[in-house]
């Protein structure tokens, strides 16, 4: 299948969101996920709303998570998930369970598969995506319109996590 193939079957799956959902504090015993923010939507940027989480253990706030609502060409390229655990932390699979909280946020809104991207050379963030189970669709270049691109990335991996 072609990028442009890809892109529009992602972009015809289901999606609701008629507004933020009020979630409960998410937990699975080792960490929690906090609602520390909900964006709305800028459609002139071809933005989607999204959730903004931080991740705590022990009371103590460790990274961070959002889980962007919704498809488009824009996350094809950037996700709908991105992630990132404080140095001190990584190598423990938060964010791997961080992922794994999130899912009844995007079952909420109707999604059930999510995209998660990463720099080509993330080789953590590759670990999280194949634990997860995720698809990786392919090695993309970044478009240079994109944000992405701006900041100094070239090629991403693109996966593809079927919740179901």
């Amino acid at each position: 299948m072609t990028i442009p193939q890809e892109i529009a079957r992602y972009n015809a799956m289901p999606v609701i969101f008629d507004g933020f959902i009020e979630f409960p504090e998410l937990t699975d015993g080792v960490i929690s996920l906090a609602c520390s923010a909900q964006q709305l939507a800028v459609p002139e940027k071809n933005w989607v709303p999204a959730y903004v989480f931080d991740i705590h253990k022990n009371g103590e706030k460790i990274g961070g998570i959002s889980l962007r609502i919704g498809y488009n060409e824009i996350l094809y390229y950037g996700g709908n998930i991105g992630y990132g655990i404080d140095e001190a932390h990584r190598g423990n699979g938060y964010a791997l369970r961080a992922c794994r909280l999130l899912t009844s946020v995007a079952r909420a809104h109707g999604m059930t598969t999510l995209l998660i991207t990463n720099e080509h050379s993330n080789t953590a963030s590759m670990r999280v995506c194949e634990k997860l189970g995720a698809r990786l669709l392919r090695t993309a270049p970044t478009p240079e319109w994109h944000d992405l691109y701006q900041k100094g990335q070239r090629f991403g991996n693109i996966y593809e996590w079927s919740m179901n």
